[in-house]
């Protein structure tokens, strides 16, 4: 039995942090933007600065764990790549929100950006949860005897190791996209491909009373 937590299992523990942060930044913008209480422009400030901050470390453990989960099928591979360059979308627009607010006011603009940034978290939390749930990334690497442990001496070298390796495979497989390459996987954008719909077990049929069928769910 997994008793110790593995390298990979840091990014899921630490992803949640940015996920209620930037949206309550970009909210307490809008209320400062309609209402022009300069309180809530204060208060965002602070929450921009540290959503983007606890934003780059969970982009950092999950590019490593990119790298240290088993990817075994293209679709899986394409979906891993989706999430993380939407989360780099997402947090470079959050970056470039918080240098803007660190000296300035919100405006209509940077509460646009902000939302949409949130907008564009909520799809790539959904490809996370599909990785996990549907197509069980990462979930057979608890019981691998050669999965990286976190609290181990040189687990910062491996994070770090690994995240600039998922760096180079995310920006690769970018360029092989934008330059005609191997197109993305079909399901890989969160829609389930046709053939590999879930397939329900047919009813059990037990008799009932004189022989009559009476289905069970």
């Amino acid at each position: 039995m997994k008793k110790a937590m593995l390298l990979h299992e840091l990014h899921p523990a630490l992803v949640h942090m940015p996920l209620a942060l930037l949206p309550t930044a970009a909210m307490a913008d809008l209320i400062s933007v309609t209402t022009g209480d300069a309180a809530w422009a204060r208060v965002a400030r602070r929450i921009w600065v540290a959503g983007s901050v606890s934003g780059v470390v969970a982009g950092v453990t999950g590019l490593a764990a990119s790298q240290e989960v088993r990817l075994e099928t293209p679709r899986s591979q394409d979906m891993t790549f989706l999430h993380g360059a939407g989360n780099a979308t997402v947090l470079l627009g959050a970056l470039g929100v918080t240098v803007w607010r660190l000296r300035r006011e919100p405006t209509a603009a940077t509460v646009a950006l902000g939302l949409g940034a949130c907008g564009l978290a909520l799809y790539t939390a959904t490809l996370g949860g599909k990785l996990v749930y549907e197509l069980g990334v990462g979930q057979r690497d608890a019981t691998r005897k050669d999965a990286p442990m976190l609290l181990t001496r040189d687990a910062p070298l491996l994070l770090v190791r690994d995240a600039l390796r998922g760096a180079q495979w995310l920006v690769t497989r970018a360029r092989e996209l934008l330059a005609g390459g191997r197109p993305l996987a079909k399901g890989s954008a969160g829609a389930e491909p046709s053939g590999e719909s879930l397939t329900l077990p047919a009813p059990v049929v037990v008799f009932h009373g004189r022989g009559r069928p009476m289905p069970q769910a």
